[in-house]
């Protein structure tokens, strides 16, 4: 028995001393398997991102942002399918990718050496820079030992190993991490002079300026630093060469320029007036009319119609043009006369109309012309005419480009003021260049209300939880 018991006891320390040598090797050989065999494997991509209301959120219309346009259409080109994995922060987030959780940290993630050593890197799709931002209208500081006040900056923020290297060259530079608020929250906190300062990438403050125009630059931290996908760890670079192919791939079909167009364009465009302007009508005048703008909005998203509402009057019903376009819509008599409109300073009719008349020129366009592109064109005709419009595309395809890609057309609307182009064409001379800021413009207009909405509704949650709180500690 005593024997059986010793033969047992050096039988369970073999085992023992089995699972650490395998366990140990198996943690390994892991770093060392082809990413892209298991991916093709088990036929699914797993990227991880933040949520960021320009990389990655789940909106009224499903998931999109930058990053899972980018991730979409690269599970789509591996023809597998796509699981996405959030993450609080960029800390996080690494450390996920090194763990092998996911295949792919994509996350508005700015160039640095450290990750460079440690992880693959993918091709650069833009690129952008850390900026120091505060209130408008304070003492603006234009270096690091200028600030007068508390850097705050949110928890696992990317920027906090360049904080770490300039640490040494200013030393009583500080700062204090928080886990409480986003990038974008702390933004917002500056605009309103809840905090002093905060360090955010270029992107992110350009975005912001547009729902809180009082967040201004103080000075760029860093050089531009190109924007990339980081890759698990790996002797292989199949997963890598697939990404740099896709990327190329997605250049040269335009798929990254239509993601600029839709994520970056708008924001360039920026007026500290105008955006002020137009952000207190959002709070004062929209209200009025928001209920005509969803009853009427067909097709188009309530918030799209009412930004071309505003284009044309800046919400105002009884607008009168030199011209004779009246009302909220800013109609002609032609035009209302077709769409049956009798009073077009009647804002619910002005709105119905347009509305409709805009529907109607958005049929009139060739099947060919891609869903999310429709809108763009149809504005187009509504404010130069259907002929002009056809026109454009026509030159479009005479120089070469594709006139069923809105990025090609635009970029040729002002050539219909030029004599050596309009005198060739079937309609003749247009202010292109009009038509061209006029779509602009109300593309700036709407994602404008549709994040000062965004904000709205996160603003209101944080209250209605304090006052649950407070209630709950009252009780």
């Amino acid at each position: 028995m005593k024997g059986l018991i010793i033969r047992f006891v050096i039988a369970i320390a073999l085992l023992l001393w089995a699972w650490d040598m395998v366990f140990p090797w198996q943690k390994a050989m892991q770093t060392e398997e082809n990413h892209y065999t298991q991916i093709q494997q088990r036929k699914m991509l797993k990227v991880g991102m933040i949520n960021h209301p320009l990389s990655y959120f789940v909106g009224a219309n499903g998931s999109a942002g930058i990053e899972y346009d980018l991730a979409r259409a690269f599970a789509d080109y591996l023809a597998v399918n796509l699981t996405i994995k959030t993450y609080d922060n960029s800390e996080q987030l690494f450390k996920g990718l090194q763990q092998h959780e996911i295949d792919i940290a994509a996350a508005g993630l700015l160039y640095h050496a450290d990750q460079a050593e440690t992880f693959q890197i993918g091709p650069s799709y833009y690129s952008a820079s850390w900026q120091v931002v505060y209130k408008k209208g304070t003492q603006r500081p234009y270096k690091l030992d200028e600030l007068q006040g508390e850097l705050l900056i949110p928890t696992g923020s990317a920027v906090i190993p360049i904080l770490n290297e300039l640490k040494s060259q200013y030393p009583k530079l500080t700062w204090t991490t928080s886990d409480r608020f986003t990038q974008e929250e702390l933004l917002i906190q500056v605009a309103e002079g809840k905090i002093p300062y905060t360090v955010a990438p270029s992107i992110d403050v350009s975005a912001a300026q547009h729902i809180r125009p009082d967040v201004a630059v103080g000075f760029d931290l860093s050089d531009e630093k190109p924007v990339i996908w980081y890759l698990v760890n790996s002797p292989y670079s199949e997963l890598q060469a697939q990404l740099l192919s896709f990327m190329n791939t997605a250049n040269d079909t335009g798929i990254l320029s239509r993601i600029e167009e839709q994520y970056f364009n708008h924001l360039s465009r920026f007026n500290y007036v105008d955006i002020r302007s137009y952000l207190n009508a959002i709070e004062t005048v929209l209200p009025k009319y928001q209920a005509l703008f969803e009853k009427y909005h067909g097709d188009l998203e309530w918030q799209m119609l009412a930004a071309i509402a505003y284009q044309e009057s800046h919400w105002d019903p009884t607008a009168t043009s030199p011209t004779g376009v009246r009302g909220m819509m800013m109609l002609t008599k032609d035009t209302a006369d077709r769409m049956k409109l009798a009073d077009r300073l009647n804002p619910e009719e002005s709105i119905r109309a347009g509305a409709e008349y805009l529907q109607l020129l958005m049929n009139q366009l060739p099947q060919t012309i891609l869903k999310e592109d429709r809108i763009w064109f149809g504005l187009a005709a509504y404010n130069m005419g259907m002929g002009h419009l056809i026109d454009v595309r026509r030159l479009t395809k005479q120089l070469g480009g594709d006139p069923d890609n809105w990025l090609d057309v635009k970029k040729n609307l002002p050539l219909l003021a030029e004599k050596r182009y309009y005198s060739n064409l079937k309609y003749g001379y247009a202010r292109g260049f009009e038509a061209f800021n006029y779509v602009e413009n109300i593309r700036r207009y709407y994602y404008s209300i549709i994040n000062h909405q965004r904000i709205k509704e996160q603003d209101n949650q944080i209250e209605q939880e304090q006052k649950e709180s407070l209630d709950t500690v009252i009780n």
